[in-house]
């Protein structure tokens, strides 16, 4: 049986991540803001510059630049995928639930299963309607 894994943002991910930035051959620098208080972190490698709030934020951008490329912007996808995962742990009524096609209402339900599961360790409905949906996405997360 395969263990798994669980990683979050977190401070004992930072050297990690700095380490891998370091591996890909790039010089790391910190530059202060103005305010003296924050600062950033930035990567340097030839002619590409990275610059990330913490180290985490770094490596993410470098993994973007790996999979697109110097034309990253072009890679935007069409859909804004930010948006349609905030609007479905945030609905605003169950009307948000019952403009969903039958086959986007089952992905929402298998996905929050899924969520309940692995993350919260929790035991979800057996076939909600979508008003159930509604009320256990919204309730959850005022919680």
């Amino acid at each position: 049986m395969e263990k798994g894994c669980k990683i979050a943002d977190a401070m004992n991910t930072y050297n990690l991540a700095l380490s891998i930035v370091k591996s890909k051959g790039y010089k790391i620098f910190v530059l202060p803001h103005a305010d003296e208080e924050n600062f950033d972190f930035w990567a340097i490698k030839g002619t590409r510059q990275f610059a990330g709030g913490d180290p985490l934020r770094l490596l993410g951008l470098i993994s973007i630049w790996e999979n697109t490329g110097d034309d990253w912007q072009k890679h935007m996808p069409e859909e804004d995928i930010y948006d349609q995962i905030l609007s479905r742990a945030f609905p605003d009524s169950i009307k948000d639930f019952d403009q969903l096609t039958n086959e986007d209402f089952n992905e929402l339900v298998s996905d929050y299963k899924l969520f309940f599961h692995e993350i919260l360790n929790k035991k979800f409905p057996e076939d909600p309607t979508r008003q159930e949906m509604f009320d256990l996405i919204d309730s959850f997360y005022k919680e």
